[in-house]
């Protein structure tokens, strides 16, 4: 059998479906984006098949909800030209580059204002609020008391209490954090019971503001304060909430694709060690999940995925031509998915998971 560069996994009623059906697009109601920054290059390809091929000429109502990079990559599907969207998000990600060695919290928010500027454009901003079929959902947070800060001196100490409670509870979130959503339309049609949360509907006035405070990591970004429509306040990264997203919160009826860099899940930023907390089979019921197989990204140079530590260890023209490699090389990823797609052999390919398989323990992910 094929060698697959990607791999695909099934919760249990995710599975009986396709196999009944086969996979088509009417049978997803909800997109998945997860943090991750640059590790979002190796599956860009992927959200090209998904844009142009796959959801293409969509007519029926879809929500997507992503925090961070992911909340980057959802905007681009609800503009008008997603392609283009994306291939400027591309270009923008790739190519920022910082004369210092260590650039400052101020340096990083001002490329990544200019980076959602390419995107957005003039009108873009107001075709993802007004979008009533990709209908968005950006997830940030709300730091309180001293985590609203912009000084390291105090804003340092409070990230580590809230890691250090967040570790003998994820439920401890909510003392430190209020996970605000962004989202399309009068009401969410993604809803979170876990942690404390507000909604704020979404407008031309902060589209820009909500997903550049979705993707504002602390300490490397400056947060973004009161954005339009919201409570006042300093908004950061969703990713503390939400990194890889525990798959618990309600979406419309249907199934749940989520293009991921990994065949695994982690729940929240301070959960990356807590092993025994990544998400479980059980929470994927009615998700479908594709990432790059781990031989895939064995192949790929250094033998992993980009991540931000190539900014420091990498010069610009190295870490260029490295991201480049993998954007060109992850073009096997979506090929892969394509073929078996149009082949109507999902089923044959996908890997069911239990209830209660920690999934990056799972032996025959591994060996994919």
């Amino acid at each position: 059998m094929k060698k697959r560069s990607c791999v695909i996994l099934a919760g249990a009623a995710a599975a009986r479906q396709v196999r009944a059906e086969g996979l088509r697009q009417e049978q997803i109601s909800t997109l998945v984006g997860a943090s991750g920054g640059p590790k979002w290059l190796v599956i860009s390809q992927l959200d090209r098949v998904l844009m142009g091929e796959f959801f293409r000429d969509r007519q029926h109502p879809i929500a997507t909800v992503g925090s961070s990079i992911g909340s980057f990559r959802n905007m681009c599907y609800a503009m008008d030209r997603p392609l283009e969207a994306l291939e400027a998000l591309e270009y923008g990600y790739i190519h920022q580059a910082y004369d210092s060695g260590k650039p400052t919290p101020a340096e990083i928010t001002t490329t990544a204002e200019q980076i959602l500027q390419d995107v957005l454009g003039d009108e873009g901003a107001a075709q993802v609020a007004a979008n009533r079929i990709w209908q968005s959902h950006f997830v940030t947070v709300r730091g309180r008391g001293p985590l609203a800060s912009e000084r390291r001196a105090v804003l340092a100490p409070a990230l580590l209490a809230s890691a250090l409670a967040n570790a003998f509870s994820r439920r401890s979130l909510s003392a430190f954090w209020d996970r605000v959503v962004f989202h399309a339309g009068d009401s969410p049609t993604v809803k979170f019971d876990s942690l404390r949360t507000v909604n704020i509907a979404l407008s031309r006035e902060n589209v820009r503001s909500s997903v550049l405070a979705s993707g504002s990591i602390p300490l490397v970004m400056t947060g973004v304060q009161n954005p339009h429509g919201a409570p006042l306040g300093n908004y950061r990264d969703g990713g503390i909430t939400d990194y890889h997203f525990d798959l618990r919160f309600r979406h419309p009826e249907g199934l749940a694709l989520y293009p991921h860099f990994f065949p695994y899940m982690v729940p929240g930023w301070f959960d990356k060690s807590l092993t025994w907390r990544w998400v479980r089979g059980g929470a994927m019921q009615n998700v479908l999940l594709l990432a790059p197989s781990p031989a895939f990204v064995a192949s790929l140079p250094f033998g992993k995925i980009p991540d931000r530590d190539d900014f420091y260890q990498l010069n610009t023209e190295e870490r260029l031509k490295y991201w480049h490699a993998v954007v060109d090389a992850s073009r096997r990823v979506a090929e892969d998915f394509f073929e078996m797609w149009q082949q109507g052999t999902i089923a044959e390919h996908m890997i069911e998971v239990g209830r209660d398989d920690v999934l990056h323990k799972l032996d025959r992910v591994s060996a994919a």
